[in-house]
């Protein structure tokens, strides 16, 4: 990730995390929609020429307040913005290893108005673009959404079945 891509992200952390800190507002799925975005561009793996691969197994970390408000509608939202990101990936020619999941799960360690996401790549039993779909490595850990929050961003651990190749 070049140097201004970092600070970009850092600076969009602290304006963000204030902001979410001072004002106490409440996590939207439009803001988990652009994170998601995010998470799919910063984790994107070029394989070939014409293949880029991006993770497809998501877990959107939300503060207590913002968890209880949203879990009820957690499946339908989920699909949604799986949805919202196929989408994306179509528009910028990215691919995946599998189906996409989004998941919500509760973090104490978040204010309201705070989240992380985690990403990885994980392949299907099945091949999705034809071919072997061999599993990936976990992406880095990053953090996404309000990037200033607490204790950064948590990554998956890897989660290649045994005996998958590692993504080159």
């Amino acid at each position: 990730m070049g140097v201004l891509k970092k600070f970009e992200q850092r600076l969009e952390g602290l304006v963000n995390g204030t902001f979410a800190k001072v004002f106490k507002s409440e996590v939207q799925p439009v803001e988990i929609a652009g994170a998601l975005q995010r998470e799919c561009d910063n984790n994107a793996t070029i394989w070939n020429r014409d293949r880029t691969v991006v993770p497809n197994d998501f877990i959107v970390e939300l503060s207590t307040p913002d968890f209880e408000r949203l879990s009820p509608y957690s499946g339908q939202l989920g699909d949604e913005l799986a949805g919202m990101v196929r989408d994306y990936a179509k528009q910028q020619r990215y691919t995946f290893m599998g189906p996409i999941k989004v998941h919500l799960e509760k973090a104490d360690d978040l204010d309201t108005g705070l989240y992380r996401v985690r990403s990885r790549t994980l392949a299907s039993s099945s091949s999705h673009q034809g071919g072997p779909a061999p599993a990936g490595p976990a992406a880095p850990p990053a953090p996404t959404g309000r990037p200033g929050a607490p204790g950064g961003g948590y990554g998956y651990p890897p989660a290649a079945p045994a005996g998958a190749p590692p993504m080159p």
